[in-house]
């Protein structure tokens, strides 16, 4: 009869059902962890895509709206955008330092857009990023200043 009165004491877990989930959430982190990366990667490669796409539209934009040469300047070593002249890039830009930005520009990365919004050199400008074999591609066209990815 006295049996009836002990209790058995079921709150909280053991120390093996502890172990295997950890190690259960350790081997779903281990098999996540590269697609996350990679996911991460691609989005700061399209997000420092869309800030070159950006200084480089509203450079041109300024140089039609204000009637005179506009110049921006890409810092491949320092990944900065910048405007040569006043008034021709609201804000300088910083593209992440995980970005490598290579050009085909013979000399340095700059773009110089007319009153016209027309530019007198053409190239590629290639984004790129270590954790992904992803890259992004932007040309503009000579003379006319047509840029497509």
């Amino acid at each position: 009869m006295q049996s009836n009165f002990i209790r058995k004491s079921d709150r909280g877990y053991t120390l093996t059902e502890m172990m295997v989930t950890l190690i259960i959430i350790g081997v779903i982190a281990a098999i996540a962890s590269p697609n996350f990366l990679g996911w991460l990667s691609r989005i700061r490669l399209e997000g420092a895509l869309q800030q070159l796409l950006g200084a480089i539209n509203e450079t041109q934009r300024l140089a039609m709206m204000r009637g005179k040469s506009c110049r921006i300047n890409i810092n491949r070593s320092t990944n900065k955008i910048t405007a040569n002249t006043a008034g021709c890039l609201l804000s300088d830009r910083a593209i992440d330092d995980s970005i490598t930005i290579r050009s085909n520009f013979t000399s340095s990365t700059s773009i110089t857009f007319s009153y016209k919004g027309s530019t007198t050199r053409m190239g590629t400008i290639v984004l790129s990023s270590d954790h992904t074999d992803l890259q992004k591609c932007f040309v503009i066209s000579l003379g006319t200043g047509i840029k497509r990815v």
